[in-house]
């Protein structure tokens, strides 16, 4: 699946190519609220699943995407990508061991 988001990420924000939130540090709560945002589009469709995608850069930065990702179609409903010094404790938790994290 992380293939297929992927693809869909290269889609979606090729499209937005100045939607790029640059932070200092990248907190679970900004996170946990844009997700609350869109509670409708994921419950909408059973394929619509939420997930966050974390990518280290070789500049010791840390890329971030956040989205709504339909599994059926894979499609891209709406995604949100970060370039982050450093992420919080409960990011790193979340993301410890996998690049991919899907949300329920």
């Amino acid at each position: 699946m992380l293939k297929e988001i992927l693809e869909s990420i290269g889609r979606f924000f090729g499209k937005l190519l100045d939607k790029l939130i640059v932070l200092v540090k990248l907190l679970f709560s900004r996170i946990i609220s844009w997700f609350r945002e869109r509670e409708a589009l994921v419950k909408e469709d059973a394929d619509n699943l939420a997930f966050t995608i974390k990518q280290s850069l070789e500049n010791g930065k840390v890329k971030f995407v956040q989205g709504i990702f339909n599994k059926k179609t894979n499609e891209i409903k709406d995604a949100e990508q970060f370039e982050a010094e450093k992420l919080d404790k409960k990011l790193e938790d979340a993301h410890r061991g996998q690049d991919l994290v899907i949300y329920n």
